[in-house]
């Protein structure tokens, strides 16, 4: 499930896409809608562009990395923040 908070989904897997905004030893901190999300990297090689897909499990309001993708800098993050919202909506659907 995508999603662009953390908030209600504790030991669930999701994804998110977001900026990179800062890299503090193991936790990496991305922006996603107005959002700051904490991610546990398990190495930084998937993190040399400015967005970022990360696939993991919510453990203590961290996501711990699985899958990391790197996402072109053209990317519409507005477009993605409306696809969340319908997404949370409708879950069935998708």
């Amino acid at each position: 499930m995508f999603v662009n908070s953390l908030t209600n989904f504790e030991n669930k897997n999701v994804s998110i896409i977001g900026e990179i905004e800062k890299i503090d030893n193991d936790i990496i901190f991305i922006r996603s809608g107005n959002k700051e999300i904490m991610v546990k990297h398990n190495g930084l090689d998937s993190y040399k562009t400015k967005i970022v897909r990360i696939k993991g499990i919510v453990e203590n309001g961290i996501l711990n990395e699985q899958v990391v993708n790197k996402i072109s800098e053209g990317f519409d993050l507005k477009l993605y923040e409306r696809f969340v919202e319908i997404n949370s909506k409708f879950p069935s659907i998708f």
